[in-house]
């Protein structure tokens, strides 16, 4: 990957757990191999699927620190820095410029309610420019389902203009195909701004508008699946892989269970490490049945 060419299929990698709580960090670093060598581009530490705003920014870092030591190339490594502070949020995207990973994934500072664009592009910016690294390249995370502050595609791209280098991309977890397309529009007036969407169930619809790819995660547990998507997005079974591709995020939503919890149980039957099914609170692990019922539902065959 180049500085500005950041394309392909991500995990937003799920965190072990101790019994104490603690990451599991030799659990952590085997995982984020795993996923590299079963198909991920790279990796996005720390993003929802992580549970990162459930882990200080001491700990974050430390992981992230772990991950390069144990040989993991800096530059397929994307990290989620956001934070409620902006002085925090700097401090992440700092060391992950310093460490040498291709760029952060940024929340919008999230707890007050109707925050403005004009709010939005001062705190975006205070972390730009305290970190003020001409290697740093932001992505901006557009999920307001969870963090109930959306990213306007005026602000996206007033950012973009203002910060033609660092202001990188963004990643769209809304799920809704309009305002992908919307996104698609501003990524076209700001060459190498780049789009993900945040499920692979768009990501056929991604590609075919210009878009980069998906930090999906879901690529925790299928990333060869969604990789072979990727790769063979202009065959002309491309509808039939995607719907393939489809059939394991609508399995687990049908059983209703947290989504995250979810994937560490399927992690821990992939793995036979039953470690991987805890989760940090407030988040609660599922139970004994609800884990068979889980599992149960995907042994079922996926449709041809």
């Amino acid at each position: 990957m180049t500085e500005l060419s950041l394309r392909g299929v991500f995990a937003p990698t799920l965190t072990p757990i101790r019994a104490d709580l603690s990451i599991d960090l030799p659990a952590y670093t085997e995982f984020c191999h795993r996923l590299l060598e079963g198909g991920c581009h790279g990796l996005v530490l720390f993003g929802t699927n992580s549970e990162a705003t459930s882990f200080s920014g001491r700990e974050r870092m430390a992981a992230v620190d772990a991950v390069i030591e144990s040989g993991v190339a800096a530059d397929r490594l994307v990290i989620g820095s956001g934070a409620a502070s902006v002085v925090e949020a700097a401090e992440l995207s700092r060391h992950a410029v310093e460490s040498g990973c291709h760029g952060v994934l940024t929340l919008p500072p999230f707890y007050y309610p109707g925050v403005s664009d004009e709010g939005l592009f001062r705190s975006f910016a205070a972390v730009l420019n305290r970190v003020n690294d001409e290697r740093l390249r932001m992505y901006f995370y557009h999920i307001p389902q969870v963090s109930g502050i959306p990213l306007s595609t005026a602000l996206l791209g007033r950012l973009a203009e203002a910060y033609p280098r660092q202001a990188a991309g963004v990643k769209d977890s809304s799920g809704d195909a309009d305002t992908l397309h919307g996104l698609h529009e501003v990524a076209q007036s700001f060459p190498g701004f780049a789009v993900f969407c945040g499920t692979e169930a768009l990501l056929l619809k991604n590609l075919q508008g210009g878009g980069g790819g998906c930090i999906s995660g879901m690529a925790n547990v299928l990333p060869h699946v969604i990789r072979d998507l990727y790769d063979n997005w202009q065959a002309d079974d491309a509808e039939d892989r995607q719907n393939r591709t489809n059939w394991i995020r609508e399995a687990i939503l049908e059983c209703g269970f947290n989504v995250i919890a979810s994937l560490k149980v399927i992690v821990a039957d992939q793995t036979g490490r039953k470690g991987w099914s805890r989760v940090r609170p407030p988040l609660v692990d599922l139970t004994e049945k609800e884990q068979g019922q889980l599992l149960e539902r995907l042994s079922s065959p996926v449709p041809a």
